[in-house]
């Protein structure tokens, strides 16, 4: 944890650092079978979890490669080769016929690389060449540059696995939203059916109100305005309605046909627990990522700096080999070399310090996004803890809204049939009932949203998963 966040954090916040990943168990806190089987096909088959499988085995191969000269390198040659010179102009002059060099060579097969082994003496030569070699170097990691950057590799594969696991937490929060916003859709689908049943019975009477004298022409265009308004409001719930159901299906891995259904809100979990640790927030995917890029990027320092200390290197090499000249004899011969070096840079315009530098600029990058991660999951986490109680007293109110329109709404059509109120004060309590259901309905779905902020802002679920 950043020091200077220390004495800012509430003490029932703190708690020694952990190193579990969590779960996506807090889908089922909502109680919806359904939406249930639907994060779980979309943690088995969204695409975007594929990829960062990928990621995680690309880190893995990385990490190998930043490791493998902690160990000797040992390569083998073996080599059949038929050489022939065709000499003209000065033979027998003692000039050694021209050398072209390792012609070939970037195929990994090449010549044998040896010059010309005799003078011009003869016109024209043949001969087989053919051998075996194996050579072996190691490099003493004295100032511990190789194994800086194996665990820069490592820490960065840690925080490409917290990135998988954020990932998932991401798809199952999406899938969640996708799948409330579908549920309001429908709900607010349904509500638009009765209203535009409601405001046609209210359109019927007034149009046999005016027949009898009763109701002005003025009435019953208002009424057709409420019509088409609650049309309005059908066309457009239906809209939403498809556009969510096929995100949904697209979120969980499926072509979206629009086959799924969505049902009514589930009953809303219960109330947050008090006094969570830090533990919670600790295991949050983005920051055990941003901490183990700040470590990964100390290590790529630590890298940087000793690339400018001398280098301690032991290679040893040997072979068997035979030249065979035609119609002239035979060669065998053993060789074998052993070698240690020191190489020290001395100038290499300056390269080496720029990168030395760049790795200090990244490092405190990377602190400063660590600080900024974190701070973002505190403010995450305290606003979520502060709205839920206002949250849940908004409902309330809505909903003894709902139920005061409703209740105000039918004496008022009663009144209206008895024709003891007029067209206005039917139309009034009707639109106010439909605008507060249709607002309830809303705020049910951000409400379901907001908790599933709190998780991911908590990084999973109320409590610490067992070990």
């Amino acid at each position: 944890m950043d020091p200077h966040l220390a004495g800012q954090i509430p003490d029932n916040w703190k708690a020694p650092a952990s190193r579990s990943y969590p779960d996506t168990d807090w889908v089922r806190t909502f109680n919806d079978s359904k939406l249930n089987r639907l994060v779980a096909s979309a943690l088995a088959h969204n695409p975007a979890l594929s990829v960062a499988e990928a990621n995680i085995e690309a880190s893995r191969a990385a990490v190998r490669i930043a490791g493998a000269r902690l160990y000797p390198w040992v390569a083998a040659k073996g080599l059949v080769e038929r050489r022939g010179s065709e000499l003209d102009g000065g033979i027998d002059s003692g000039i050694d016929p021209p050398d072209l060099g390792d012609i070939g060579g970037s195929d990994g097969v090449g010549n044998s690389g040896s010059s010309a082994s005799s003078r011009s003496v003869d016109k024209s030569s043949r001969n087989w060449i053919a051998g075996l070699g194996a050579a072996a170097s190691w490099e003493a990691d004295v100032w511990g540059r190789v194994r800086s950057g194996r665990e820069a590799a490592r820490q960065s594969s840690v925080a490409v696995e917290a990135d998988y696991y954020g990932v998932r937490q991401t798809i199952a929060a999406q899938t969640a939203k996708a799948w409330f916003t579908a549920v309001e859709a429908a709900e607010l689908t349904a509500l638009a059916r009765e209203a535009v049943k409601a405001y046609g019975d209210l359109l019927s009477l007034t149009e046999t109100r005016k027949e009898q004298g009763a109701s002005s022409d003025l009435d019953l265009a208002q009424v057709r305005a409420r019509v088409d308004s609650g049309s309005d409001l059908l066309l457009a719930s239906q809209t939403a309605s498809i556009q969510a159901l096929r995100a949904v299906e697209t979120l969980t891995g499926n072509y979206p046909k629009g086959a799924l259904t969505a049902n009514g809100f589930p009953s809303f979990p219960s109330r947050i627990p008090a006094g969570m640790p830090s533990q919670l927030l600790e295991r949050r995917p983005d920051i055990v990522a941003a901490e183990r890029r700040f470590a990964a990027a100390f290590h790529r320092t630590n890298e940087a700096h000793a690339a400018r200390l001398p280098r301690f290197a032991l290679s040893a090499s040997g072979g068997l080999g035979s030249n065979q000249l035609d119609g002239v004899g035979t060669l065998n011969g053993v060789m074998w070399s052993l070698a240690n070096g020191i190489t020290q840079p001395i100038f290499l315009g300056g390269s080496l310090k720029a990168a030395e530098d760049l790795r200090k600029a990244e490092q405190k990058g990377a602190a400063a996004a660590y600080t900024n991660v974190v701070l973002g999951a505190f403010q995450e986490v305290e606003t979520g803890l502060a709205i839920d109680p206002m949250l849940r007293q908004r409902e309330q109110v809505l909903i003894n809204q709902v139920k005061s329109s409703g209740e105000a709404e039918r004496p008022s059509r009663i009144s209206f049939d008895e024709g003891k109120t007029g067209m206005f004060e039917v139309r009034e309590h009707c639109g106010r009932s439909l605008a507060v259901s249709a607002e309830l309905i809303r705020f049910r779905s951000q409400r379901f949203a907001e908790r599933v902020n709190l998780h991911l802002a908590l990084g999973g679920g109320f409590h610490a998963a067992s070990k």
